[in-house]
This record gives C-alpha cells, sequence and structure tokens, in this order.
C-alpha cells in the first residue's frame, strides 16, 4: 500500500510540474440572428423575418507549453459542423515564428464590422482571402514596431476554367486537368507609424492545366491581388479601410461568394472568330470603410459603426461588368458591469447587387459571336438585432 501510494504521489508531482508550464483555454460564441429582410429581385419584393443560429458560432480551443510551441482549434457550428481555424505555432525566438495549418493568410487581414448577412462584408466591399491551408513564416519588428509574414498556400483550389462553347447537358467542360506546380503565396505586414496602423499585402498564384485540347491557345493562369488596409483612432472616433485590387480572384480560394461581383470574379474561357478559345482575365477591385464612434452609457459601453463597400468584376476583353455594394450600421453594444460576455448587435443595412450588370454570352450558332445584355441584379435590406454569448 505504501509503496502504491508513492507510485500515485509521485504521478500526481510529474503531471503538476507539467501542467505549470503549459496554458490552455476553451472558450466559444454563441450567436443568434433576428431580421427583418426584404428582397428586391427585379419584378419581386420577397419579405420574410429569420431568427437563426449563425453559422460562425464557434468552440475554440488553445493550448501552449513551455518551449513556445501552441495549437489553437476553432470549429464552427450552425447548420453543419467545420473547422474555422487549425493550426500548430512555434515561438523560435523574440523576432520568428513559424505557423502551419488552417487560418487566415497574411494577404488583406482587415474585416468591417458587418455580422448578420454578408457576415464581415464578404463579396459587397470585403478583400478577404478566407481562411487556407499554408505554412507561415512571420518576422515581428523591435519595438513592437509590427510585423511582416508570407505563407505559401495550396494552389490547387477556386473556380476551375471551363470550355463554355462545349456544353453537354448543361455541363461545361474542363479546358483541361489543374495542376500547378508552385504554391500560392501571400505576404503581408502591419506597421505602426504616426499613430496610424498600415496593413500592406499581395498574392500571386500562377495555374496550370495538363491535357489541354489542341485548340486552347494557354494552358496557365495568373491570379493576383494587392490591397493597402489602415486604422486609426481619434478620441472617440476610429476609422478602418482596406482596398484592394487584382486578377481572377474567382480561381483560387478567396472569399468572395454571395454577391454578382463576387460570383463571377474569375476568367473566362472564349472562342475566337479562329476557332481556338482564348482565356479573357476578371479584373476584380474591392474597397470598404468602417467609421465608428466608441461610447458609455449607463451600464452599457458599444460602438456604432458607419461601413460603406463595394466589390466589382469586370471583364474588359468581353464587356463583362459586375457590381456588388453595402451601406449600413451596426452597433455592437456590451453590458460589462451586469452582464459580463453579452453582447446585443442592432443592425441596418442595405445590399445592392447591381442595378446595371453587365453579362456577355456566346451565340448559340456562333461561339464566336458574344452578345451581352443589362440586368437588374436587385436588392437586399435588412434590419434587426443580433445576440451574442461569449465565453
Amino acid at each position: 500500500m505504501k509503496k502504491q501510494l508513492l507510485a500515485i504521489a509521485g504521478a500526481g508531482l510529474i503531471f503538476c510540474a507539467n501542467t505549470s508550464f503549459a496554458k490552455s483555454t476553451i472558450g466559444g460564441i454563441i450567436f443568434t440572428n433576428s431580421f427583418y429582410e426584404s428582397n428586391d429581385i427585379g419584378n419581386t419584393t420577397l419579405d420574410r423575418t429569420v431568427v437563426d443560429l449563425a453559422n460562425n458560432s464557434r468552440l475554440r480551443v488553445r493550448w501552449t507549453n513551455e518551449d513556445n510551441v501552441g495549437m489553437y482549434i476553432e470549429t464552427g457550428m450552425g447548420d453543419s459542423v467545420a473547422i474555422r481555424h487549425a493550426f500548430g505555432t512555434w515561438d523560435i525566438n523574440e523576432q520568428w515564428q513559424i505557423l502551419a495549418g488552417q487560418t487566415s493568410t497574411p494577404f488583406a487581414p482587415l474585416n468591417p464590422d458587418v455580422a448578420m448577412v454578408n457576415n464581415s462584408g464578404q463579396s459587397v466591399g470585403n478583400v478577404s482571402p478566407g481562411r487556407q491551408s499554408q505554412v507561415r513564416f512571420t518576422y515581428r519588428l523591435q519595438n513592437r514596431k509590427g510585423a511582416f509574414a508570407f505563407a505559401f498556400l495550396d494552389p490547387n483550389t477556386g473556380d476551375t476554367l471551363v470550355d463554355n462553347t462545349n456544353t453537354q447537358n448543361n455541363f461545361r467542360t474542363p479546358i483541361g486537368i489543374k495542376s500547378s506546380v508552385f504554391p500560392r503565396i501571400d505576404v503581408g505586414g502591419a506597421y505602426r507609424t504616426f499613430n496610424w496602423q498600415l496593413f500592406p499585402g499581395a498574392f500571386v498564384h500562377h495555374q496550370t492545366y495538363d491535357q489541354v485540347s489542341s485548340n486552347v491557345v494557354d494552358d496557365k493562369l495568373t491570379i493576383w491581388g494587392a490591397s493597402l488596409g489602415l486604422r486609426r483612432g481619434f478620441g472617440s472616433w476610429v476609422i478602418a479601410a482596406e482596398y484592394g485590387i487584382g486578377e481572377n480572384w474567382g480561381n483560387t480560394e478567396m472569399s468572395q461568394r454571395g454577391s454578382p461581383a463576387g460570383n463571377n470574379a474569375g476568367a473566362i474561357v472564349f472562342a475566337n472568330s479562329n476557332g481556338s478559345l482564348g482565356i479573357a482575365d476578371s479584373t476584380n477591385q474591392n474597397y470598404w470603410i468602417d467609421l465608428g464612434y466608441r461610447f458609455t452609457a449607463g451600464q452599457s459601453q458599444g460602438i456604432i459603426h458607419f461601413i460603406a463597400g463595394q466589390s466589382t468584376s469586370e471583364v474588359d476583353d468581353l464587356g463583362d461588368d459586375y457590381s456588388s455594394s453595402m451601406l449600413g450600421i451596426s452597433a455592437p453594444i456590451d453590458l460589462p458591469w451586469i452582464a459580463r460576455g453579452f453582447r446585443i448587435r442592432p443592425e441596418i443595412f442595405y445590399f445592392d447587387n447591381g442595378s446595371d450588370n453587365v453579362i456577355s454570352f456566346a451565340d448559340a450558332s456562333n461561339p464566336a459571336i458574344r452578345n451581352v445584355i443589362e440586368i437588374d441584379s436587385g436588392s437586399r435590406t435588412i434590419i434587426g438585432v443580433q445576440l451574442q454569448y461569449t465565453f
């Protein structure tokens, strides 16, 4: 018995010694959206009320040990369960860190404060590249001036180029097998100067296709983007903004889905007059501005965000032109002295999907002839409140 007690005591000491150097936290957020929306879809207006658990509700776990090795896992919960973040880090020293796993990339790191619909301004102004698998190296500047990072990402993502002139049973045939040799490269930085925070970024992705047919004039596609974000506070006011420009964002992994401009952000394969197939690049621009006013009233404190943004995708060679925008107010309000962890967020937003989008399409009798039409893609207005519980 004495030996057993000594063994148990020894194991307990070893466990305490190990856990004394390690740190772990577990938490989560529940978002519930409740809003009225009015959808104008041309000749018809559809109105409805929504009460729904938001898909970005999450459970998260963080762990670090005495060797500065850490892990973070965040699972999204809503209509389905999916991994949002899952990565490990090693802080090699005070300057360098290596990260591997799935998370946001160094490119275009800022987000406008939009919560319930088109979350974070997705497809209506936000430049966000989304959360992707990567290997990333970060260098921190001294005196907390900022940091710079570069990451290697999977290049085999995004929409595949298809032959729009070869349609069988409404199925468009890919021009070839997508197989990229070099990874996508994302770079980004955060730098503080004169009370401003600056966030420059860029990425490049060279996509290749194997086994293409002889009438395809090119088997390569270049996808790129550049962005600049900024943020600063002026007393009770805070401003944040980001601008991004690039080409063919639909053919790589980006958080652009959800609007005509975002859904049509990729290159288009078209027929030349000689019967060969060419590739027309899509030019993409996204920008947003978020002006916030911080306040304290009674037992509450919060910030009122005034937000505007726009996404555009244009294919100049074919005449395609899509525009989608947002304008609205979001006001997260906390009750830190009476209900810590509870937040209420009133929101009102107007999302314009584009009243004069221009779409090109091949003539049925002669694919080399392209016609264009102008359409009104409608709009969406939402008014409601999001309830948030954070632990």
